[in-house]
């Protein structure tokens, strides 16, 4: 020990020593009652006789020689001195054991002793779970607490049984790329051909699509009566099998019926498609509805629609068309909507651009060129890379990430990016929003209303007509006036239900332009006012819980490199 740490040590005992209160105890030895006093330090408080009579009260103690307890008070010998007798047999603390019915759990209440009877020790506690049959899972620690007296009257678990762990289910292995995902290859200009990303997967005829994988063992529990629990065993896994799909003899193979595309769907359904070859999409065809994949060569004309169970894959460019695929959607040109046009995909949509367009992903929205005033929705991701790579107005959603190469444009166009929160959040708050702002609308009038009769009523009589109109606007108004208080709590409810993604992140390459609003969860929101932000840059949400700016990206956990940041909700 060193010279500074014994010093301090023998300073801390002699101050508690000084210090030190008096004290006294009333013991119980057969019947007989004994006082100890113990003397106070040097500044301490002493034992007053009137505490001492108090406690012998409290006891019922019999027999007391009061000259004899002055005696003792005097001397404070630190000795047990006999000055009566108890009232009673002295009775040893007591412990009741509660049992659950499944045998898992074993709780005990300690009742106080009395008469000064003795505190229950460590071993008799433990000899009395003994016979009761309670030979595992016993907590140590609460053997020592209940020896301790530390806790009258309170449940407190003495032992704690192991519950089976059950065998682990049998699984699906697919042998097959599974989600497809793209091939970007930058050239030497860092440009990336959407042309040829190999997202496309195929299949030959009797191909291995799956294989079972058999369950694996489980671990039996105990309870506390050491009665062993058998655990569960794991099931074997189902085949859910679409068309052009075969099982193997011993059943735990699947295989091609066909040559095309392979697939699995949200519901774990293995199949293979059958591709849809039109040279055009026109009124000689009209509308598409195929379960398979569809591959368009030449145009689509304005207006018309596509649908499919599969994946949609369009040559050239199109309009103001309506293209929905449950898989993936492919356009090698672009996307003119001309603010009508949607295209919807429930995997993930690639185009060279798009313009006054909107797209909706489940997954992610790959533009090569630009996205300009148009309005990008994504489960998964929002990259606009490859080419001149520019998000420019109208509004971008990404439930984790949003990337470009330049953000906005130097005329200042209002652009609105949001990231890290679900799309089908945003959805249903802009629907809440909408019905909001309608009822107001409605409540504002008839407020218009019901003022303006309120101010012809003093300067002139109303008519039978307008009388009878007064009590009817005013059951319109409380009704709307309701209607919008119901509608107001389920908006606070919903955004109160939702927490931001706290490893979502934009990433701009180059710069980000005024009129720029970026939002990161609720009330998390970064505008960028009066100039240019030259990048690379990236936001997300900081240690703190708000917007942070830098120019190091997010690792891909979730964990930020330790550099500056900026962790303001706006730069000018």
């Amino acid at each position: 020990m060193s010279d500074s740490i014994r010093n301090f040590t023998e300073s801390l005992l002699k101050d508690l020593e000084e210090n030190e209160n008096g004290f006294f105890k009333v013991e119980n030895l057969d019947g007989l009652a004994y006082l100890t006093i113990f003397p106070a330090g040097k500044k301490g408080k002493e034992v007053e006789y009137r505490e001492i009579l108090k406690r012998l009260e409290v006891f019922k103690i019999s027999g007391i020689a009061e000259e004899e307890v002055k005696r003792i008070l005097k001397s404070k010998d630190s000795e047990p001195h006999l000055i009566g007798k108890w009232p009673g047999k002295p009775e040893a603390s007591s412990l009741d054991l509660k049992i659950s019915e499944d045998k898992m759990t074993v709780y005990g209440i300690l009742h106080p002793p009395k008469f000064g009877g003795k505190l229950l020790t460590r071993d008799e506690i433990l000899s009395q779970l003994q016979t009761g049959g309670i030979v595992f899972g016993i907590i140590e620690e609460s053997l020592v607490k209940l020896s301790q007296a530390e806790d009258y009257g309170k449940r407190i678990l003495i032992a704690q049984g192991e519950s089976p762990i059950p065998g682990k289910d049998g699984d699906i292995r697919i042998l097959f790329q599974h989600p497809g995902t793209p091939t970007l290859e930058e050239d030497e200009f860092g440009r990336v051909d959407f042309k040829n990303i190999q997202i496309i997967q195929s299949v030959k005829k009797n191909q291995k699509l799956a294989e079972k994988v058999s369950p694996s063992p489980g671990k039996p529990g105990k309870n506390v009566k050491g009665e062993v629990l058998p655990f569960e065993e794991g099931k074997l896994a189902e085949w859910k099998l679409g068309p052009n799909v075969k099982i193997s003899e011993d059943g735990n193979l699947v295989q091609s019926l066909i040559d095309g595309r392979p697939l699995v769907d949200r519901f774990g359904v293995i199949r293979v498609d059958e591709v849809c070859l039109l040279e055009n999409v026109d009124f000689s065809t009209g509308n598409i509805n195929f379960p398979g994949t569809i591959i368009v060569e030449e145009s689509i004309a304005d207006g018309f629609t596509l649908e499919t169970d599969g994946s949609i894959i369009v040559k050239k460019s199109v309009g103001k068309v309506f293209l929905k695929a449950k898989g993936d959607i492919v356009l090698s040109g672009g996307f003119m909507g001309r603010n009508g046009g949607m295209i919807e995909s429930g995997s993930d949509i690639y185009a060279k651009f798009i313009e006054q367009g909107k797209m909706i992903a489940k997954n992610s929205i790959f533009i090569e060129e630009a996205a300009m005033h148009s309005e990008l929705i994504a489960g998964e991701s929002v990259v606009v890379r490859g080419g001149r790579g520019e998000i420019i107005g109208g509004q971008c959603v990404a439930g984790k990430m949003i990337t470009c190469t330049k953000l906005g444009a130097i005329v200042e166009t209002r652009t609105v990016l949001s990231c890290g929160m679900p799309p089908e959040l945003l959805s249903e708050l802009e629907d809440l929003k909408s019905e909001i702002r309608k009822n107001q609308d409605i409540l504002k009038k008839v407020d218009t209303s019901i003022q303006k009769l309120s101010d012809d009523s003093q300067r002139r009589s109303l008519s039978p007509e307008e009388k009878d109109s007064l009590p009817k606007l005013q059951a319109i108004r409380q009704k709307y006036s309701s209607i919008l208080e119901n509608l107001f709590a389920q908006e606070q409810s919903a955004i109160l239900s939702f927490d931001p993604d706290k490893n979502s992140f934009i990433e701009v390459e180059r710069e980000i332009f005024p009129g720029v609003e970026a939002n990161l969860g609720r009330n998390k929101k970064f505008s960028v006012k009066l100039k240019e932000i030259p990048g690379p840059s990236f936001l997300y949400l900081g240690g703190d819980g708000q917007i942070a700016h830098s120019k190091v990206k997010p690792k891909r956990l979730g964990l930020l490199q330790e550099e500056p940041s900026e962790s303001e909700s706006s730069l000018d």
